[in-house]
């Protein structure tokens, strides 16, 4: 018997002596042998409360001391979020709104890997900032490549040479991966890998329309890499290219090529490896055996032109780990039993709020089919 059980029936036996008219020597004794039964549970119960607070407090400070416990008790949390949709215990490591749930470290990850492959403009390697809210941020650079040291005589005072400063405002556009139900009673199997597959589902939703803005722009949302480069050179011909005009976007100035890499879409690398020469052999051998062109790396894009066509800015080279930024908001993950509960079916959905930037113009370049 706890000890709440016991208190109330010992104060159902009290109450029942005091209700009697009178009491006989024997049973105020006993009342009172009661009532010191009862002053001895509120001792232990106070002692108790006593302890348990205790070690809330050492778990607390073991958890502040120990950054990697106190985050392995979040992604249990989270994930039994995943499952049930329930956030009690999720609100125990982290402040939470009806907007929905910060996800972790671990998840977000893992979200952000899956979310390169299907955006050509962050596997490129642009600069990714994180920022916990959607408010305007300013990201200040400076160009210095008009600049170079001099040479001085002994007592020539020391010339004055400024960077070029800009910066760029970026805003926080907020991109979601619609909804979806899954079945509350699959998903509670353990054996279920549900945090991979919401993953690899948000990744995909979200990285098709990203980086299709990121890439070509939209109007009401990014200004688009493709459209911000100002660097623009022509081929001679609409549909074809020359390993000279290719060579040619490499024309950058020193600082930017350690790091480089050349961007165009699937269709475009099937053309370029299936040039050849007048030999009969590959243009590009190298393109047969690794993802290299004229001496550096390139990355796929599906969302830039599919085929060199007139007018098309087909083929891209430059830094854009320098030249592109991304600004990344913290994402936030709606999990959500009530929705669809007569259904049996469990609801997420994620959104995403990001822009997306040439921080420097400099740093790409771009080879425009001719008209």
């Amino acid at each position: 018997m706890n000890l709440a059980v016991e208190k109330r029936e010992l104060q159902r036996q009290i109450d029942a002596l005091l209700a009697k008219p009178s009491m006989t020597a024997s049973e105020r004794k006993q009342c009172d042998a009661l009532l010191s039964k009862v002053a001895d549970i509120r001792g232990q119960e106070d002692r108790q409360a006593r302890l348990a607070a205790v070690l809330d407090e050492t778990r607390s400070e073991r958890e502040e001391s120990n950054p990697e416990y106190r985050q392995a008790k979040f992604e249990s949390a989270f994930n039994r979020y995943l499952r049930t949709g329930d956030a009690s215990e999720l609100r125990t490591y982290t402040p939470l709104s009806t907007a929905g749930v910060p996800v972790p470290q671990g998840f977000l990850a893992a979200y952000v890997e899956r979310l390169k492959s299907f955006s050509g403009i962050r596997a490129a390697g642009a600069n990714v900032i994180t920022t916990q809210t959607g408010d305007p941020l300013k990201n200040p650079f400076s160009d210095d490549t008009a600049n170079s040291g001099v040479r001085l005589n002994e007592n020539d005072p020391t010339p004055l040479a400024n960077p070029v400063f800009n910066d760029s405002i970026f805003g926080a556009f907020k991109y979601s991966s619609q909804g979806l139900q899954f079945s509350a009673v699959l998903y509670k199997d353990s054996g279920i890998d549900l945090t991979a597959y919401l993953q690899n589902i948000f990744a995909k939703r979200i990285g098709r329309i990203t980086n299709s803005e990121f890439t070509n722009g939209a109007g009401g949302g990014p200004t688009g890499v493709i459209p911000s480069i100002s660097s623009v050179q022509t081929s001679a011909l609409p549909t074809a290219v020359s390993v000279g005009e290719i060579v040619g976007l490499q024309a950058l100035d020193e600082g930017y090529l350690d790091g480089a890499m050349y961007m165009f879409s699937p269709g475009v690398e099937r053309t370029l490896k299936a040039m050849l020469g007048t030999d009969g052999l590959p243009v590009f051998p190298e393109m047969r055996t690794g993802r290299v062109l004229c001496g550096y790396p390139y990355t796929l894009n599906v969302d830039m032109p599919a085929a060199l066509t007139a007018t098309a800015k087909a083929i891209v080279f430059g830094n854009f780990k320098l030249g592109v930024a991304i600004r990344d908001v913290v994402p936030v993950l709606i999990v959500s039993r009530e929705r669809y509960a007569e259904l049996n079916m469990l609801y997420a959905s994620m959104s995403h709020s990001q822009d997306c930037q040439v921080v420097d113009p400099n740093a790409l370049s771009v080879l425009q089919q001719h008209a």
